[in-house]
């Protein structure tokens, strides 16, 4: 397993065993990791049967670095980083999928206005 790989997983567990999580069931989960600012912005929403998505951040202290470094293992030479990062998980088979957006990643910033309809973009499928 690479070390892209390796750290998609270990953030995966992270994110699912962090109690702001898990404080309540749900069946798919979605992480937007986001450098469109300063520095780091992490957002988190679960989701269960088809309800709106509800906000649940990871607290977890080493979350925002083990990001950075996915950030450094998926850089490609010669080109900028990505600028955000959705990581959905599945409840049921345990699958966690990754997108990496590059160019136009501000679609994925949360404000007051943009709020639902990012959070039910980010819904797992």
């Amino acid at each position: 397993m690479d070390s892209s790989n390796a750290l998609i997983m270990q953030i995966g567990q992270e994110i699912v065993s962090d109690p702001a999580v898990d404080a309540e069931p749900w069946d798919g989960y979605a992480l937007i990791a986001s450098y469109t600012g300063p520095g780091l912005r992490i957002s988190g929403f679960r989701y269960r049967d088809g309800q709106p998505p509800q906000a649940a951040t990871p607290q977890s202290r080493e979350l925002g670095g083990h990001i950075e470094a996915l950030r450094d293992a998926t850089r490609v030479d010669g080109k900028d980083p990505w600028r955000t990062c959705v990581i959905r998980i599945n409840s049921a088979t345990g699958k966690i999928g990754v997108d990496f957006a590059y160019e136009g990643a501000d679609q994925w910033d949360i404000t007051p206005a943009t709020l639902a309809e990012v959070s039910e973009r980010a819904r797992p499928g």
